[in-house]
């Protein structure tokens, strides 16, 4: 039995614990107290790690997976403080200091799973920073410039010194992500005039780098995704200011640039050599990125080209100009390059998609005939590949415009592709495309939220079943990894459809969690494996491991503290406010707040300000002018007794005071946000707030 399965199972089963632990504080148990719920997360945390500490001794890899999970409650202990105190609903103070411990462990031990956790929590606070879920903040053109340039400067420092495979590449895609996003914003502040020129020789001197020099593989292939969204984003930008002619043409000698670029690469560079099995993916997923680039922007200039030379509009032409003018030539030039096969073909049918709504259905049923009849004659694998998704596209598209019943026509697409499956393996050739389309389509034929649950949901439900359990007893390797990978989103929509509250979500995924474990274990000692463990720390090691750790668990007392003093000496403040109801990712329901003393017309800029609450005779406090703004106190403005200033941070108007988001049981938002009107808020000497409890009165 081989280790992998073993280890599968331990993190499978540790994922679930997490998950459960997760499901079951996002409740917001209201007959739980603050003291239960904080000493549970301080428990928990403290359970993973006092595991760890004793499994480091006889079995170092369960060890360090209990390491992993006491780095999760970490930060499942700091979303329940948000929770607690009502603060910090997805915040990127969160993230950035469930980050802080994480890195530290992830550089001391060296271990893989930590590194990747570490980059997705900086992504996560770096995007909670940037698109704050419980407020908004409208960005100045060098502010948002600064901040996402900063992000991608930070993910490439990460990059180059990462000594972890995938956390470094996880690092590598969001620099460029973010490198992205500073030309997609720059739409409105004007910075796409000289921004995508810097971008582009970015990317190009990358590209050459890890093509020519470094010669990875991986890194060339991220490179030349980003590169292929970034001229498509930048080509309909263009044509959105100039859809003229001449940039349509401009469009069409980029694509055949692309396409030619891509060939030269693919025959000139040993780095694409198809005789190991890396090189055949690469070079597949490489041709797949040429295509689709190349495809994407002759569809785009052809379309507008159509548009620009034609004075009445016919949807027949270009449907014909398609199949015609790219799809025959491709389908008959079998001697002719791959890639500029591929390329027409995708051109060819995107051209015809694009038209297929308005067409005759009599005449997509009798294209769909001929794609079909060509895929049982056609060999190459590509050009099925291709057809196989144009022919369900096209079918798809009559079908919808014929039937009302969208059901009935994702078991018509199921149907389709399975019979195509059934005669590919009757000649004996692999056919996973038309596999995968008609698990898709029973699959979403299978749900409940998007059909009603009658007699025909049980039939197609049924008929997942059954042909999930048939793939999954198989002898073809690749069939039976298709068949499991659409068991598992199977199980995850029936779970989702069925445990119909956190709380039944919470218990099955421990009961799940608890047969994973016991499972993977009788696994390990009946095959008698040996995990493979790695190297063992040195006791300093372990001695800076417990010094993160147990700041941790300082970092949680210490806010606990904090937060109870000001519950109890805070000044009281009612304020009236507006709430809306999202949810959390981590920390379930919550009202999202605004106050009146949320916008503050005379503020510009950003920075830390201090407001000014006077009490009304109805009893609500409200604003009495701004006291001070970084520090320093406006002129003409004295506190009177019984004037209470507390503290925010401001971006431009926009005032934030930490108390814009209250946590509420699961699936008691509406109720809250329909009769809320006031809340209550502590607020300490120095102007921190901390919201107590909304209230109608």
């Amino acid at each position: 039995m081989s280790v992998r399965v073993v280890k599968a199972g331990y993190a499978l089963a540790l994922l679930c614990f997490i998950a459960s632990i997760v499901y079951f504080f996002a409740a917001n148990w209201p007959e739980m107290g603050r003291e239960e719920k904080a000493g549970i997360s301080i428990a928990v945390m403290a359970g993973f790690y006092v595991v760890s500490a004793v499994l480091m001794r006889f079995h170092h890899f369960l060890g360090r997976w209990m390491l992993i999970g006491g780095a999760l409650s970490f930060g499942i202990a700091l979303a329940l403080l948000g929770q607690i105190y009502n603060s910090h609903a997805d915040s990127y103070w969160l993230f950035l200091i469930w980050l802080v411990p994480t890195a530290l462990l992830a550089r001391l031990t060296k271990d893989q799973a930590l590194s990747v956790l570490a980059v997705v929590l900086l992504q996560l606070a770096c995007w909670f920073y940037y698109f704050p879920s419980a407020y908004h903040i409208e960005w100045t053109e060098w502010s948002s410039f600064g901040w996402l340039l900063l992000f991608a400067a930070v993910n490439g420092a990460l990059f180059g010194v990462s000594r972890s495979l995938w956390a470094a590449r996880l690092a590598y895609a969001a620099m460029h992500g973010w490198l992205l996003m500073i030309g997609i914003t720059g739409f409105s502040y004007g910075r796409d005039v000289w921004w995508p020129y810097v971008y582009a020789a970015l990317l190009a001197g990358l590209l050459y780098y890890f093509l020519a020099i470094s010669k990875q593989r991986s890194y060339t292939l991220l490179t030349s995704l980003f590169a292929g969204l970034f001229l498509l984003i930048q080509y309909i930008r263009l044509l959105v200011d100039h859809f003229e002619t001449w940039l349509l043409l401009i469009g069409l000698a980029v694509a055949a640039a692309v396409l030619y670029g891509g060939i030269v690469l693919l025959q000139r560079a040993g780095l694409f050599s198809s005789g190991t099995r890396a090189g055949k993916w690469f070079l597949t997923a490489f041709q797949a990125v040429i295509t689709l680039a190349a495809s994407a922007l002759a569809t785009a200039s052809l379309l507008g080209l159509y548009l620009l030379w034609t004075e009445s509009w016919s949807p027949y032409v270009l449907f014909f100009v398609s199949i015609f003018g790219f799809v025959l030539p491709a389908s008959l030039g079998r001697r002719w390059n791959s890639v500029v096969r591929y390329t027409l073909l995708a051109v060819g049918y995107g051209l015809g998609l694009a038209m297929a709504p308005e067409v005759s259905t009599v005449v997509l049923f009798l294209y769909a005939a001929v794609l079909a009849f060509g895929l049982i004659r056609s060999f190459e694998h590509g050009v099925r590949r291709l057809t196989t998704v144009a022919l369900t596209l096209y079918l798809f598209v009559a079908l919808e415009l014929t039937i009302e019943d969208g059901r009935l026509v994702l078991l018509a697409l199921a149907v389709l592709n399975g019979g195509l499956y059934a005669y590919d393996r009757w000649r004996g050739k692999i056919a996973l495309t038309p596999l995968v389309l008609a698990l898709g389509a029973l699959g979403i034929a299978t749900s409940v939220d998007m059909f009603t649950a009658d007699g025909l949901y049980i039939v197609s439900n049924i008929a997942m079943v059954a042909v999930l359990g048939f793939f999954l007893f198989q002898q073809r390797r690749q069939e039976r990894a298709v068949a499991w990978g659409y068991t598992a989103l199977y199980l995850v929509l029936k779970y989702y459809e069925l445990a119909w509250n956190l709380l039944h979500k919470s218990i099955s995924l421990l009961a799940a969690g608890i047969v994973l474990l016991v499972w993977a274990v009788w696994l390990e000692k009946r095959n008698q494996l040996v995990l493979s463990e790695g190297a063992r720390w040195r006791r300093r090691v372990s001695l800076f491991v417990a010094i993160v750790v147990a700041a941790q668990f300082v970092f949680v007392g210490v806010t606990i503290w904090q937060k109870e003093r000001l519950l109890r000496y805070g000044d009281v403040v009612k304020l009236e406010l507006e709430p809306v109801d999202p949810r959390s990712v981590l920390q379930g329901d919550y009202i999202q707040l605004r106050y009146d003393i949320s916008t503050i017309r005379s503020l510009a800029g950003s920075g830390k300000v201090q407001v000014l609450l006077r009490k009304g005779p109805d009893g609500v406090h409200r604003f009495a002018g701004v006291y001070a703004v970084n520090g320093e106190k406006r002129p003409g403005f004295t506190r009177q007794q019984g004037d209470i200033v507390i503290s925010g941070t401001f971006y431009d108007t926009r005032v934030v005071y930490g108390i814009e988001s209250y946590f509420v049981p699961e699936k008691t938002g509406v109720r809250w946000q329909e009769n809320a009107r006031f809340a209550y808020v502590r607020v300490s000497k120095n102007g921190d707030a901390l919201l107590e409890e909304i209230s109608t009165k």
